[in-house]
This record gives C-alpha cells, structure tokens and sequence, in this order.
C-alpha cells in the first residue's frame, strides 16, 4: 500500500505562483484608441479550451473577451485578432500556440 501523500495544494496559491512567473493572469492589448484584455493562457475558462479545440475562433475570442467582445468587434476588431494576440503573447513567453 502506498504512502498517503500529506501534501495539500492550494488553488489560490498555484494560481498565484502561475500569474507571477508568465506575467500576470491577463494580456492586456490596445485596439482602435482602447485597452482590451483576455485571460491568459493557464487562467482560461473551460468554454475557451473547448472552442480552441473545435477550431472554433470566434466562439473562442467570445469567451475570452465577454461582454467586451461586441464593442470589440463593432470597432472593427476580429476573432482572428484576438489569435494574433495570443500567438504574439506565446512567441514573448517561449512557447507555440497549443503547447
């Protein structure tokens, strides 16, 4: 029988130590005179895993941007946009999209 492991993580202190080594747990980016903001990869929610698996970019940049996500767009702004930054924020941390 193995050991019990007497370890016990805490979310808010994980979730804390992750903001703090990538940066924060938003990516904040200007748009048409504005600052916008997304989560940051690690503080998505479950909606944005599940359309970024479907391929589904605009149901993903909707969920990463809410409410926000209609002023957004009516500005001119793009799902595809929304991609550029988080590619662009993933090529600053060392990493590729998806990994």
């Amino acid at each position: 029988m193995s050991k019990p492991n007497k370890t016990r993580y805490r979310l808010a202190e994980l979730r804390q130590a992750h903001a703090e080594k990538n940066g924060g747990d938003v990516i904040p980016f200007e748009f048409a005179g504005e600052t916008f903001t997304i989560a940051a990869p690690g503080f998505w929610d479950d909606p944005v895993k599940v359309a970024l698996k479907d391929g589904d970019d605009i149901s993903a940049a909707r969920a990463l941007m809410g409410e926000r996500y209609t002023d957004f767009t009516e500005k001119g702004g793009r799902a595809d946009d929304v991609m550029l930054v988080i590619g662009a924020y993933a090529e600053d941390q060392g990493v590729t999209v998806g990994e």
